[in-house]
Order: C-alpha cells, then structure tokens, then sequence
C-alpha cells in the first residue's frame, strides 16, 4: 500500500510518501509522522507556525528526525519501537548543556575553588 500525506508547519509544507507491505504499516507511520507532537512539554507553545522539523545523522549513521519547538529550542524525537517495529514521538527536551564558570578566587577552607563563598558556609 502506498500513501501520500502532507503537514504544514511554520509556513514549510512537508509531503511523505509511504509504502510498506503491509496496509497497517503504511498508515501507522503516515499517521505518526503527519502528527507530531504540537504541545510543548518545555514552555507550553501550542503554535502550529512555531514548530518545524529537522533532522541529522551522525557518524555512525544513526538518522535522527526532530520536531523542533522555535519557541524555546526545545526537541521532540521521533523515537522506534525495538520490539514490533513504529515509531512516536518523544515528550519536548530542552538540552541546557554545561556552564562552565571562571573565577579567580581562591580556595576556600575546605579545598573548594572558585564561586560564590558566601553560599559554602
């Protein structure tokens, strides 16, 4: 079977064209992927025109399809069953990364380096 579906995002209008063997294959991943999460789990947008897909592949040629909130940056993953195969969609993740703070201070009495002191007593 074979199934053409279309959403639109953020003024960009994404076409799948899906054929599997099986019927059921077919129109469940139609269905997922042309409903992608459209709440924000992060910062509560709901705004159709704020979300948009992307996608990568890293090294070892993992494919990676996100819908992306514009709003906050936030991802939603498209994630695959390991067993019995289809896919959903992940709740929103923000990734905030690590701060890397510098300070010029010395340690303080018990061998802490750097920050604010006053919170360490």
């Amino acid at each position: 079977m074979k199934i053409t579906s279309t959403i639109k995002l953020n003024n960009t209008e994404y076409t799948f064209e899906i054929e599997e063997r099986n019927e059921k294959d077919t129109l469940l991943k139609a269905i997922v992927l042309t409903n992608p999460r459209l709440k924000c789990d992060v910062c509560s947008n709901f705004d159709r025109e704020k979300f948009k897909l992307d996608g990568n592949k890293d090294k070892e040629g993992n494919v990676y399809i996100n819908n992306v909130c514009r709003a906050c940056g936030a991802k939603s993953k498209l994630g695959e069953y390991k067993s019995g195969g289809g896919y959903f969609w992940k709740t929103f993740e923000k990734f905030e990364g690590t701060k890397s703070t510098t300070t010029n201070s010395a340690p303080d009495k018990f061998g802490n380096s750097g920050g604010d002191w006053s919170s360490k007593f």
